[in-house]
């Protein structure tokens, strides 16, 4: 009879990415069920569900699906001014005899 494991390699290619996924570290955060989450973590402490790499859509134009609208940057900016501009006329008209 052959002895097959002499033609395998001592350490498989595949067994030293799953050693370094043991070894990497962990995210630590708290989950719903009260217990510590034990996913590995990216470079900013945290998993992928608990903090992960995206910040979001891109903000404005960048955004593929982008519209003006109320809640624009743009659109937030006017009413503040306009809120402002009301404000200090009630106070001029509250000044006048």
């Amino acid at each position: 009879m052959i002895d097959k494991s002499v033609d395998q390699p001592p350490d498989p290619v595949w067994l030293r990415g799953l050693e370094a996924a043991r070894l990497a570290a962990r995210c630590g955060a708290r989950t719903r069920s009260g217990t510590i989450c034990q996913a590995p973590a990216m470079p900013n402490g945290k998993c992928k569900t608990h903090g992960g790499k995206s910040p979001g859509a891109p903000r404005g134009e960048r955004n593929g699906n982008w519209r003006g609208g109320f809640y624009s940057q743009k659109s937030q900016a006017e009413r503040r001014r306009l809120r402002d501009l009301i404000r200090q006329m009630r106070e001029r008209m509250d000044e006048l005899p």
